[in-house]
């Protein structure tokens, strides 16, 4: 019997670089989504913006893509994935930079940036953890700055757990079988308990969207929205409102 993970090791990372757009319900989409955003960038000069948990940089590259006149630091705390990021993310120059760092630590909240992006990362943070990220990276954006998460989304019901479990092997299979889906995905998928909401682990912590939307508007977050959800997964977006709001 395999036993829940304790936490993220070398292992998820090579089976989530193999399997990622399989395992991510409409990776692609939830990209696109993050990438229209976070315009307009309110620093049209030489915007900066940060990736938290940037893996193996498939949003940092799309936000170079996507938005030319912008540079892009990308933080990561895996050897292994920053690797991968440093090859996708070599065409782009100096206008792509990588950080190692881990999301936990608070050492790194320092800056200013246009935006604030992250992709599966916040939901391993602890719900103490989560609003002292969002206080902190409230001070970090300029005024108007855009912070867009694509991130898990608890149900706040075991019905709704339940549902959204079986509606995430759904689209894995759907992934899977389709081109250019890999058939193989599918049974990993369910032999490493990928899916949190039927297999619960010490490693992802998601926090329902009512407690999303109540932290982000705490730590002085407006224009808080739900833009994009499927199977568990959710894209949310919220603006700066002005750089001395926060507790640091």
């Amino acid at each position: 019997m395999t036993t829940a993970p304790q936490r993220w090791d070398e292992s998820d990372d090579q089976l989530f670089l193999r399997y990622g757009d399989v395992f991510v319900p409409r990776r692609a989409e939830q990209i696109d989504t993050v990438c229209g955003l976070v315009a307009p960038l309110p620093d049209r000069d030489a915007p900066h913006l940060l990736d938290l948990g940037c893996g193996e940089g498939r949003l940092t590259a799309a936000l170079l893509q996507n938005h030319p006149e912008a540079r892009v630091t990308g933080l990561d705390g895996s050897d292994t994935m920053l690797a991968a990021a440093a090859e996708r993310l070599a065409p782009f120059g100096d206008r792509a930079r990588l950080v190692k760092a881990s999301l936990q630590d608070r050492s790194w909240r320092h800056g200013t940036y246009a935006a604030i992006v992250s992709s599966l990362t916040v939901h391993h943070l602890d719900d103490d953890g989560k609003p002292q990220l969002y206080r902190d990276l409230h001070t970090m954006l300029v005024a108007g700055g855009r912070l867009v998460l694509a991130d898990l989304v608890r149900p706040a019901t075991a019905a709704a757990a339940a549902w959204t479990a079986c509606r995430w092997d759904d689209e894995v299979d759907q992934q899977a079988a389709a081109p250019p889906g890999d058939p193989s995905a599918a049974g990993a998928f369910r032999d490493s308990r990928w899916n949190t909401f039927r297999y619960p682990d010490l490693v992802d912590k998601p926090a329902t969207l009512a407690q999303h939307l109540r932290w982000l508007d705490e730590a002085g977050f407006d224009d808080t929205d739900l833009c994009w959800a499927l199977a568990g997964h959710m894209v949310i977006a919220a603006t700066g409102r002005h750089r001395d709001r926060g507790a640091r």
